[in-house]
């Protein structure tokens, strides 16, 4: 029996994420420490990794970086593809062949543009 937790949250990961839209923002983290309330060296390991981080400052850090929450967490929730498709089946539903055939292509066209000009980065 595997002691390893099925669903658990990337600390590593969500660290990076609150670097890089701090750094995106061009704040220090004194400044980001300061608009949401903690100490420098709270930050600092919520980068790195070594703290865990509570939800209400969670979200605090995630309204001061004008980010969503789940820009964050994404690869910690696995559902959230499911969702996502669920939806796009929901559009795709009633369409014609030859719509279908339009938006696939369009889909793939969007796809390349997205990731010749990453947003984040989320990858690395």
């Amino acid at each position: 029996m595997s002691k390893e937790k099925k669903d658990h949250v990337d600390y590593c990961l969500l660290g990076q994420r609150v670097r890089r839209a701090r750094m995106k923002l061009n704040l220090t983290q004194e400044v980001l420490a300061e608009k949401v309330g903690v100490s420098i060296p709270t930050i600092s390991h919520i980068e790195t990794g070594t703290n865990k981080v509570s939800l209400e400052l969670f979200v605090s850090i995630a309204n001061a970086l004008n980010v969503t929450p789940d820009e964050l967490i994404m690869d910690s929730v696995p559902k959230l593809t499911a969702f996502y498709m669920k939806d796009i089946q929901e559009e795709l539903k009633d369409c014609s062949p030859a719509e279908y055939k339009i938006l696939t292509e369009m889909l793939a066209s969007m796809k390349a543009a997205l990731r010749r000009y990453p947003r984040n980065n989320e990858d690395e």
